[in-house]
């Protein structure tokens, strides 16, 4: 009997990942390239609820605009969320990368069930994902501290932004809801949609050049 009951566990883990597969295929497939539908500065509000360190540190950055880290090339994930540039993404069983035309930077939301780890902030943070029904929601955590777009709207290493990803008119728009807590810069939470469209076009070559002598506009 004791062979009998080896040659189970075998068979048991083949089933759950014939399971797995099952429930994958059943997902929506948020595969392709994808491009924004709006300007960066759409959809952004212009007065988010500001603490008095959030309201400072956007006035720092009003004051002196070629502070922005982007100007050096060191471009952080808010940014590269809010640009007017197409993104890649490769859907597998265990996570979904994002590929970015902006910088060329990438993306892991992991589906694997792990949580987030202790360690040191990073440009495009460390993100977990689940599926609510059809709905890809992930969350990230452990982010460099940067700023969300040209014009502004600085966030911290405290932030977490919670994205949720579903497919609009048969999965040819993509619609994803941020939403953006940061409780040492905003009194709450605040949110904002973007809409993406299928494109035939390949992510292009990115190159960013620091032009010390060109004075930054807001």
């Amino acid at each position: 009997m004791q062979p009998i009951r080896w040659l189970r566990i075998p068979a048991m883990a083949a089933l759950a990942a014939l399971a797995l597969q099952a429930q994958a295929a059943e997902r929506p497939d948020f595969s392709g390239i994808w491009a924004p539908e709006t300007w960066s500065t759409e959809g952004w509000p212009e007065e988010p609820p500001f603490t008095e360190a959030g309201r400072a540190a956007q006035e720092a950055w009003a004051a002196d605009p070629a502070s922005d880290p982007s100007h050096r090339c060191v471009i952080p994930l808010g940014r590269i969320i809010s640009a007017p540039l197409p993104q890649e993404v490769i859907q597998l069983d265990d996570r979904v990368v994002i590929l970015y035309e902006y910088d060329h930077q990438v993306r892991r939301l992991f589906l694997d069930g792990r949580g987030h780890p202790d360690s040191y902030p990073t440009l495009m943070g460390h993100s977990v994902a689940r599926w609510e029904g059809d709905t890809l929601v992930a969350e990230t955590v452990a982010v460099e501290p940067g700023l969300f777009r040209p014009q502004g709207l600085p966030y911290t290493g405290g932030l977490t932004m919670t994205e949720r990803f579903s497919l609009l008119d048969g999965g040819d728009r993509l619609r994803i809801e941020l939403e953006i807590d940061d409780p040492e810069y905003y009194s709450e939470p605040w949110t904002v949609t973007k809409h993406y469209s299928r494109s035939d076009e390949e992510l292009k070559d990115y190159e960013c050049i620091v032009r010390e002598h060109v004075p930054a506009t807001p």
